[in-house]
């Protein structure tokens, strides 16, 4: 599989029929820059998916077309974490494909609308990008587990020489007096492949051992083995000799004392073996160590960072719609059990189609991002949570709060986009930016979902665009109830797909 053209670049795969919806994603991603292809059925998806290696996918096709596609998806490891995303899906086609299991699921909402698009193909490549380091570096922590695992057998067969060795008697066997000396009257013929000094001149006295011992070693040792003789104890001591080629050596020492009838040590006797090499092993081992903290400190950071991608909007910085829904079903679960009041607040930025017409896409990421930031210092308790809703709706949840309170808090988030004076000249309502604001306020219950608090909060934003705009309608209080079915994610504008479509070519015409 390979990228398209060879190009670095994130590639994006389009699955539609439709050629009005292929021209007006083509002409959005060709803006933007983003490399693309096109699909027109199932087989030419499954095709395209075998032999390109692609980033993103977009499908608007049936139900069917789309779990077929899904399905094939989770069944090459190289396509299985792609995102993908749902143009116009209802809810019954997403929980069809949740089973599957597929992690990175979304979906857009019709008609097509150009920042939703982009935004949510930013924040998955964002996400994509991300996992893909991050399989990068657990591909390096195996490696460097596989290696920390070669070493440590590397020592467990170096340890089992060792006690081979020291059954055998290995190294050097020695007798000496107990006197800081350490005066040998026998060592062994392996005195000398282990100092490079020959054993005569040892026992001769022409070289003394103590002094062999590396200096910083000496007083430590004296003492430890003289703890040792006292209270009739054999000792292990592990230091480092000086050969006579002024090499370092470790070595290990096991000895015990020779008594006499009343007590007083006699002599020493032991066994001195090199450990040299073992001490390297154990020195690369630390190495290893170290360098396997690192990574998986580096890995703890990258998810993260993942963490927090998946969970804020792009654009904004503030939560996004993802976030928004698993934090009103954990407080409306929460809330369930306290009987304490749940509000919610949606707004919709009056006449914004018009402010990108009029000021460029540009602009109007900039006045979101203002607002978002606006209602985000505004809305201040940390129990709290300020979201981007879709397009240029935003949704505020407020756990404990009565619709009075809610009531004050809304004045406050709609006073505060007032002071921005954030100028819209092609506004129907008001030479500056404003918002339509929807309230609605329940004590959640077991035989509600979160859904019906939405319901209640996206029909006051109805009436509130009815009644003008720039103002704020309470479910229970300004609605008149019964006057439209209000579903899951109902947009505010009820135009026709096909009349969206025309007026957005027009407008990027």
């Amino acid at each position: 599989m390979k990228n398209l053209q060879g190009s670095p670049e994130p590639v994006i795969c389009i699955v539609e029929n439709n050629y009005s919806n292929i021209k007006l994603l083509s002409s959005l991603l060709r803006e933007n820059e983003y490399e693309f292809v096109v699909a027109h059925s199932t087989e030419e998806a499954i095709k395209t998916l075998q032999n390109i290696s692609v980033d993103i996918i977009l499908i608007n096709l049936t139900s069917k077309e789309k779990l077929q596609i899904c399905r094939f998806v989770q069944t090459l490891e190289s396509t299985k974490n792609i995102p993908i995303i749902f143009i116009g899906a209802n809810q019954n086609e997403i929980n069809q494909v949740q089973q599957l299991n597929i992690e990175n699921l979304d979906d857009i909402k019709m008609p097509i609308q150009a920042d939703d698009v982009l935004t949510k193909i930013k924040c998955h490549l964002q996400i994509h990008s991300l996992k893909k380091q991050l399989q990068s570096k657990e591909q390096k922590l195996q490696q460097e587990i596989y290696l920390r695992e070669k070493v440590e057998n590397e020592l467990k067969e170096h340890k089992l020489m060792l006690e081979s060795l020291r059954e055998n008697l290995p190294g050097m066997v020695y007798y000496s007096s107990n006197d800081c000396n350490l005066n040998m009257n026998f060592v062994s013929d392996n005195f000398y492949s282990l100092t490079g000094y020959q054993s005569e001149e040892l026992i001769q006295n022409k070289i003394i051992y103590s002094q062999l011992i590396y200096p910083e070693d000496r007083k430590y040792l004296w003492q430890e083995r003289q703890k040792a003789l006292l209270n009739n104890q054999p000792f292990q001591l592990i230091y480092r000799i000086i050969t006579a080629k002024k090499e370092i050596k470790w070595v290990w020492e096991q000895g015990k004392g020779v008594y006499c009838s009343d007590g007083e040590v006699l002599a020493i006797k032991g066994l001195i073996i090199d450990i040299t090499a073992q001490k390297q092993v154990e020195s690369e081992l630390t190495k290893q160590n170290i360098a396997l903290q690192k990574a998986e400190t580096a890995l703890i950071i990258a998810n993260q960072q993942l963490q927090k991608v998946a969970k804020i909007d792009g654009l904004t910085g503030i939560a996004n719609r993802r976030s928004f829904d698993e934090y009103l079903e954990k407080e409306w679960r929460r809330l369930t059990r306290t009987k304490l009041p749940l509000s919610l607040i949606l707004c919709d930025v009056d006449y914004f189609k018009y402010y990108n017409d009029y000021y460029g896409h540009l602009a109007g990421d900039d006045c979101l991002r203002k607002i978002a930031q606006s209602i985000k210092q505004t809305v201040k308790r940390s129990a709290d949570l300020v979201a981007r809703y879709g397009g240029e709706e935003f949704a505020i949840i407020l756990p404990n709060t009565s619709g009075e309170n809610a009531e004050k808090v809304v004045e406050l988030i709609r006073t505060a986009i007032h002071k921005l004076y954030i100028n819209h000249s092609a506004s129907r309502v008001s030479k500056y930016v404003t918002m339509s604001m929807g309230v609605a306020s329940v004590i959640p219950t077991k035989t509600e979902s979160p859904q019906s608090l939405i319901a209640k909060a996206d029909e006051a934003l109805y009436h509130a665009k009815e009644k003008g705009r720039d103002c704020v309608v309470f479910f229970n209080r300004d609605c008149i109830k019964g006057t439209q079915t209000y579903l899951k994610n109902n947009l505010s504008y009820p135009k026709s797909q096909e009349n969206v479509t025309q007026s957005f070519l027009l407008a990027i015409s």
